[in-house]
């Protein structure tokens, strides 16, 4: 019988292969799931984030109506704000509404113009911002286009019964005394006032609303006023109003 010496005994041999073959399946994971799993990973963490954002929004939204319709003066709402910047842009002028019947304007500024401003969250990872604007909730997001598109989420409570031919217009102007932005967890108080004296009016004929939102979400509100006239690309005619009422707001961001 042949007997095994230091130089024929393979056991170790074998344990050293399977280790290393066992450790280059575990590093060859490790490195598709890096490589496929952790971008994929993180896209469902920002889409995430903009979907809780979006109820965020709509909550701020809530709160806007209750100022604004329930005579309730003041409102604070905790919430936290993830993968993004949650902050006040005030009124420009290059975003404005215009409502006017041929050449009386309603707005009781000197240029005539509405400029609502607006509660906006800019996202970090994605080419997506989501806006609280003249009483609306609306997204904007880069579809491939240079400008982008943009979508209505939820609608502001402007009204039109056909039934008497009353057409009711709710401005809601957002601004703040400082620069306030936030990114975590936070609290947004606000706080409300009448922006000028409500107006009724009898219009003499059509009446059109103009409006300008460059950069922001031209298309939201185009489809917006599609629900009242058929819309050309920045203003809507509505015909048939025998009453237009027109109430005009300023919230006031206090904190973030």
């Amino acid at each position: 019988m042949r007997s095994k010496g230091f130089f024929t005994d393979d056991r170790a041999v074998s344990e050293t292969v399977g280790f290393i073959i066992i450790f280059g399946i575990v590093i060859t994971g490790i490195g598709l799931v890096t490589l496929y799993g952790y971008p994929v990973l993180l896209s469902q963490q920002a889409e995430a984030n903009i979907r809780n954002m979006e109820k965020n929004m709509i909550v701020l939204q809530s709160d806007m109506n209750s100022l604004t319709y329930k005579n309730v003066p003041y409102q604070e709402t905790s919430l936290q704000v993830s993968g993004g910047t949650l902050m006040v842009e005030n009124p420009s002028d290059d975003k404005y509404f215009d409502i006017h019947v041929g050449s009386t304007h309603y707005i009781p500024t000197p240029d005539k113009k509405f400029k609502p401003g607006q509660l906006v969250f800019i996202s970090d990872s994605e080419p997506v911002r989501i806006g609280l604007q003249n009483g609306a909730v609306v997204k904007w997001q880069l579809d491939g286009s240079t400008q982008g598109g943009s979508v209505m989420l939820s609608e502001p409570r402007w009204f039109f019964d056909e039934d008497t031919g009353t057409l009711v217009i709710n401005l809601i102007q957002i601004n703040s005394d400082s620069n306030l932005a936030q990114t975590g967890i936070g609290t947004v108080s606000m706080n409300i006032s009448q922006l000028y004296p409500p107006q009724e009016v009898i219009p003499p004929g059509d009446v059109t609303i103009e409006y300008s939102i460059p950069s922001g979400y031209p298309k939201a509100w185009e489809n917006y006023f599609n629900n009242f006239a058929s819309t050309p690309t920045s203003s809507v005619s509505i015909p048939d109003v025998d009453k237009l009422i027109i109430k005009t707001y300023k919230v006031t961001i206090l904190s973030l």
